[in-house]
């Protein structure tokens, strides 16, 4: 699965005897050659100028995506570059699967990729007219871009080397992650993992402007990651699709020298919060509320109260409601987001924070803030000498209480109780554990608060289905 550029004649043979591989079914190819007119004019050949170093990279990025998307074997493509003349072959693409529809969709995939996100200019020679580069009339002034250039107008307010070293983790990529991503993105930060479990919906579009229609079913953090890619090539962006939760968050956090939490639920909020104080890693929260935003950080070394000082529990987010709910505007999330992002990088390269003794609250309605302190609970266990060994990442229970839809085990039963009392799930008592039952009512709210219920008289077989029957 290798992305390569080439001066050579491409061969043809030879590559497609590295794809071989008995358990496939398909092998399909593209191949683009040099035609002889374009546009009514008689070509007499091309000429590709390439940035390598980005090329190479973001090459090897969309077959890595194709081999992810279309259930691939493996998939090689090569790209020549400098002077071709007609009838030449200009890029080969080979795609290997076990069926060959996927084989068809992964060569279109990728010959799409190839033309909009690869650094690579094409000028045509004609045989009665001079040279010319084609869809690119500014060739000349950006062919040769540097990464210098890139951050000229912000040079003399942050240190471009600090932000290049950072590492920075996104937990979100929502509303709120939308506008941090693209924040931290093009202000330089050297690395930016994004975690989201979550795919795009419809509802989504109007306030997460990183994504289209097209994107629609699509993985957030993939397709954030790939449009963030095009927006900055001289950082290094990874995106992950797992759930976080009181089982891997401490190993997701290691190597991060900050943490954005921009989820929009206060149980992850709270699991952030915890793993972040536990491992001494600097966190910079943001919520939204209707046309309201608060901010909050929590740096290492700070004596600042901590987010358990104010509710020793998590709370259930049935108390505030969601989005669904309450609303939200796009432009909302914009702000609160831009402010969030904002406050990082003045942590990152100039270690500036202005929200870690003090919460800011921001009203967009009537375009007012305030601050209150973050003032230490002495009664708080977490933050307190007295911390019981329990209470650390204590908002998660061992075993998941909600499953998603896709992460429904074969041997499941799914029990609505949208119309049923609350002892109707007694009848499952006697199940055995092997047996998965899925519970759901309308949003899952009240489903999870009876599988809490189940869960705590012992009985383990109860789960609550994320979203209830509105994810179905």
């Amino acid at each position: 699965m290798v992305f390569s550029l080439t001066t050579e004649r491409i061969d043809r043979d030879l590559l497609i005897s590295q794809l071989r591989n008995e358990q496939a079914g398909a092998l399909v190819t593209f191949e683009g050659w040099v035609r002889n007119h374009n546009g009514g004019k008689s070509v007499s050949s091309l000429e590709y100028q390439v940035y390598s170093a980005l090329a190479l990279k973001e090459g090897q990025r969309i077959l890595d995506e194709a081999r992810e998307k279309f259930n691939l074997h493996s998939v090689v493509c090569t790209h020549r570059f400098g002077h071709l003349k007609v009838g030449d072959a200009a890029v080969w693409i080979g795609a290997v699967a076990t069926h060959r529809v996927d084989a068809f969709q992964a060569t279109r995939f990728v010959i799409d990729e190839i033309k909009t996100r690869l650094p690579i200019w094409k000028k045509e020679h004609y045989l009665n007219e001079s040279a010319e580069w084609v869809y690119c009339k500014d060739h000349s002034t950006h062919v040769h871009f540097e990464e210098a250039a890139y951050y000229q107008k912000q040079k003399n307010l942050i240190d471009q080397t600090k932000l290049k070293r950072a590492r920075v983790l996104v937990v979100g990529a929502g509303g709120l992650g939308c506008p941090v991503l693209s924040a931290l993105t093009t202000a330089g930060v050297g690395h930016i993992t994004v975690i989201d479990h979550d795919r795009v919906s419809l509802s989504n579009l109007h306030r997460q402007p990183l994504y289209g229609v097209g994107d629609v079913g699509e993985k957030k953090a993939v397709v954030a990651r790939i449009k963030l890619q095009t927006q900055n090539p001289f950082i290094e962006i990874e995106s992950l699709t797992e759930r976080l939760d009181s089982r891997n968050i401490t190993r997701l956090l290691v190597g991060f020298d900050l943490v954005l939490d921009c989820t929009d639920n206060l149980e992850t909020k709270f699991l952030v919060h915890d793993a972040c104080r536990t491992t001494s890693t600097a966190l910079i929260a943001a919520s939204v509320y209707r046309l309201e935003g608060q901010i909050r950080s929590y740096i290492p070394g700070h004596k600042s109260g901590c987010l358990r000082c104010l509710q020793a529990t998590v709370p259930h987010d049935e108390q505030l409601g969601n989005c669904n709910d309450f609303g939200v505007l796009g432009a909302t999330v914009a702000v609160v987001g831009s402010m969030q992002a904002h406050e990082a990088l003045m942590w990152l390269s100039q270690s500036i924070n202005s929200t870690s003794d003090a919460t800011l609250f921001l009203n967009l309605q009537s375009l007012t803030q305030r601050k209150i302190k973050n003032i230490k609970n002495p009664a708080c266990t977490f933050c307190s000498k007295r911390r019981s060994n329990t209470s650390e990442m204590a908002c998660l229970t061992e075993q998941a209480i909600e499953l998603d839809l896709d992460e429904l085990p074969e041997a499941h039963q799914l029990v609505d109780i949208r119309e049923v009392t609350d002892s109707y799930l007694d009848r499952f008592d006697q199940v055995p554990e092997n047996q998965v039952i899925v519970v759901y009512c309308h949003r899952g709210i009240r489903s999870r608060r009876l599988v809490e219920t189940k869960r705590a008289q012992g009985y383990r077989q109860f789960f609550s289905l994320r979203g209830g029957a509105c994810s179905l």
